[in-house]
């Protein structure tokens, strides 16, 4: 096995093992890739990996050319066109905007997977400062760092959390959580202002403020601004805070609501 191999493991769950090698297919540069360099980097048995090409290939999620590389299928790019229409951050674009040119800095929507146990960035709107911070977007990221993710996490069920802190907690900064006590106690605090602050738990030299989404009982995202820190430290943190919550506060009802971003976008 070569140093930089990953040990082969067996897929028990199809379902898994086609999502795996869709997402795989998606974030690589590469259009298409040769079944053994895709096995290598999912860490997958090559003859695993193609039953599992193969039955993908059959309702043209996949496709295979006459080199016997592999690619996304057209049946692929026709639900990812699909579901764009459907994605209900469309709704939160205005108010991101909105909140960017009130505070002047980047403007985020945060969504989080209870079953990754994980956040990422779904929209943004960016700073018109030269220097900003601008995180990409679509990335599984921990959460159990940073302002977007606290202020999901300190409203998520109590097992759930100590589930997350049973994975680990990645050390991302010196200023990340770590320990289960530590994060609790920070969480605490989420829960009782209703909103979070983190300085540099995820990027150096970056601060942030988010409050959460409530949709319902439950809180599956938030929005955030983020800056940094060196304008941060100028900006009145209390009214920041109050701009934070009151557009969390209007994006609860709007993402709550199916029919939002289709109106948003003028096909309702």
């Amino acid at each position: 096995m070569n140093a930089g191999a990953q040990p082969t493991k067996r897929e028990r769950n199809p379902m898994g093992a086609l999502t795996r090698a869709l997402a795989a297919l998606a974030e690589m540069e590469d259009t298409s890739v040769g079944l053994r360099e895709l096995a290598r980097r999912l860490g997958t048995p090559p003859s695993s990996l193609q039953r599992t090409l193969e039955t993908a290939c059959e309702t043209s999620l996949v496709a295979s050319g006459p080199s016997g590389r592999w690619e996304l299928g057209w049946e692929f790019y026709r639900l990812a066109a699909l579901a764009q229409r459907k994605q209900p951050f469309h709704a939160a674009a205005d108010a991101l905007e909105a909140l960017r040119d009130r505070t002047g800095e980047t403007a985020l929507l945060t969504v989080y997977d209870p079953y990754r146990k994980a956040r990422m960035f779904v929209a943004a709107a960016e700073s018109r400062h030269s220097v900003r911070f601008v995180p990409d977007l679509f990335q599984w990221m921990p959460a159990h760092a940073g302002a977007s993710a606290l202020a999901i996490l300190a409203f998520r069920p109590e097992e759930e959390r100590k589930a997350l802190c049973e994975l680990g907690l990645t050390p991302l900064t010196e200023t990340t959580a770590k320990s289960p006590e530590e994060l609790e106690a920070h969480l605490a605090e989420v829960r009782r202002d209703g909103f979070a602050f983190s300085f540099d738990e995820v990027n150096l030299a970056a601060a942030g403020v988010a409050a959460p989404i409530m949709l319902g009982q439950e809180v599956t995202s938030s929005v955030a601004v983020i800056a940094p820190q060196q304008r941060f430290d100028n900006m009145p943190r209390a009214e920041l805070a109050d701009l934070v919550v009151e557009t969390s506060r209007a994006l609860s009802g709007r993402l709550g609501d199916p029919g939002a971003a289709l109106r948003a976008s003028g096909r309702m």
